[in-house]
């Protein structure tokens, strides 16, 4: 194919022979465009002056009265070159990705406003051609590009509006975490504060940069790692940090030497989790002795909670810590055949030789669960529960940990009762809700 060159001509000179595009739609925007930036790609000609492509940019600039125009000469073309450029142009055309063409609304609104005294949203609706949406076309574009930066999930939607019913089925988490961020720059010191001391981030990662031998009790609530969809099916949207998958799981066993390492010489760990993983291991070796059972079963052989935590240095209480909960709904997918379940576990496991601060007190702790109407999460535990693991545990000024903070419930709890406490929560919702949780606390207080 001969070189391409650039040359002007006027634009009656210019040949239209059959085009496979017949319409070329409302141009309108298109020559509002070419009249307020310049033309971007010039029209493609053949030797002879005839249209090869830029039907539509040669109609805009007729329809704004050009007489001389750029084109690029691609000189003497056969019918195939012509048929195949023209259908390349149209092919190759990238549409911007929805959030890109968010991202450059609210870009131009914010250097509208600052470049020019009193523009308002309006202004940028009409200034992008979409006069009827008004101030509404920028708001939902700022709801896009922050609730992408908050849940980088949302660029996986098909289209805009998935991304917004998506964004507006959690409208008011968004909101919540936008405030807090808001409030860190303006400067809130109780705010600032109450975000040291519940970090952002993946709790396998930044565990592993806290100094050894930090925090007087751990006691935290990870994800369980089984039934995730059937326990959150009806109370979430589409969008969450947490994946609580079997593998997932197994990942959050892995912080088992971390735990202990932050822990104190003489330091208490309380690790709430679903009784599927409470056994020594998960699943057992195979009778008869053959051999090629035995690799099979090696090779899916997964170690249970309280084996992890042994090998990690703990020493773990062979009972677990129950949270007897029957006060409060109890539930089975199967009622013709098992009872409700109305308590959960947590092992009980410690470093060194710590001693219990409230002695005598049972293994079993009975608190009634948060109601439907003040749940912050799928699960979630009572502030009361974890005050009494607390107080028998601790003595005030030590120092409390939770790994998946949640709600805050946990931090909370030792807030009020006077211990310091430490958190981190991987979601940016929870996150941002236990720092304003943990912020209006500390006003009350």
């Amino acid at each position: 194919m001969p070189p391409a060159t650039f040359r002007t001509v006027n634009v009656d000179s210019i040949k239209i022979s059959d085009r496979m595009r017949k319409d070329v739609g409302d141009i309108s925007k298109l020559s509002d465009s070419i009249k307020q930036f310049g033309l971007f790609s010039p029209v493609l000609l053949d030797e002879n002056l005839e249209l090869v492509a830029g039907f539509r940019r040669l109609s805009a600039m007729r329809a704004l009265g050009w007489t001389d125009i750029p084109y690029v000469n691609f000189g003497d073309l056969t019918e195939l070159q012509r048929r195949e450029i023209e259908l390349e142009e149209n092919i190759q055309r990238k549409q911007m990705h929805f959030m890109e063409e968010q991202r450059a609304i609210v870009e131009i609104d914010r250097l509208r406003q600052v470049l020019t005294p009193g523009w308002n949203q309006a202004q940028t609706a009409a200034l992008i051609g979409k006069p009827g949406r008004g101030p509404a076309l920028v708001s939902e574009a700022k709801l896009l590009v922050d609730g992408a930066e908050l849940f980088p999930e949302v660029l996986q939607a098909k289209s805009k509006n998935q991304a917004l019913s998506w964004l507006r089925a959690r409208a008011v988490t968004v909101n919540r975490t936008l405030d807090v961020r808001a409030a860190q720059a303006a400067g809130d010191s109780n705010i600032t504060e109450m975000s040291t001391k519940v970090v952002l981030g993946d709790s396998v990662e930044v565990i592993k940069s806290i100094p050894a031998e930090t925090f007087d009790a751990i006691i935290t609530d990870p994800p369980f790692g089984l039934d995730y969809d059937e326990r959150k099916a009806g109370t979430e949207s589409g969008l969450t940090t947490y994946e609580d998958s079997e593998e997932s799981y197994e990942r959050l066993l892995g912080m088992a030497d971390d735990l202990y390492r932050v822990l104190k010489p003489n330091g208490w760990l309380v690790w709430f989790q679903g009784m599927s993983w409470y056994g020594d291991s998960i699943g057992d070796p195979p009778e008869g002795g053959y051999l090629e059972d035995f690799i099979k079963w090696k090779a899916s052989y997964r170690p249970g909670t309280k084996t992890v935590f042994r090998r990690a240095g703990f020493t773990v209480d062979e009972l677990p810590i129950i949270w007897d909960r029957s006060d409060g709904r109890c539930h089975t997918n199967r009622p013709d055949r098992y009872f409700t379940r109305a308590y959960d576990a947590a092992l009980h496991c410690f470093k060194g030789e710590p001693e219990i601060v409230q002695r005598g007190k049972p293994n079993i702790i009975r608190v009634a669960p948060v109601g439907v109407e003040d749940r912050h999460a799928t699960v979630e535990r009572p502030p009361d529960l974890y005050a009494e693991l607390i107080r028998r545990l601790t003595v005030k000024g030590e120092i409390v940990a939770d790994f998946f903070v949640g709600s805050g419930a946990c931090l909370l709890a030792a807030q009020s009762l006077g211990r310091d406490f430490f958190g981190v929560e991987l979601d940016p919702d929870r996150h941002a809700l236990a720092v304003t949780r943990l912020s209006a606390n500390a006003k009350r207080g």
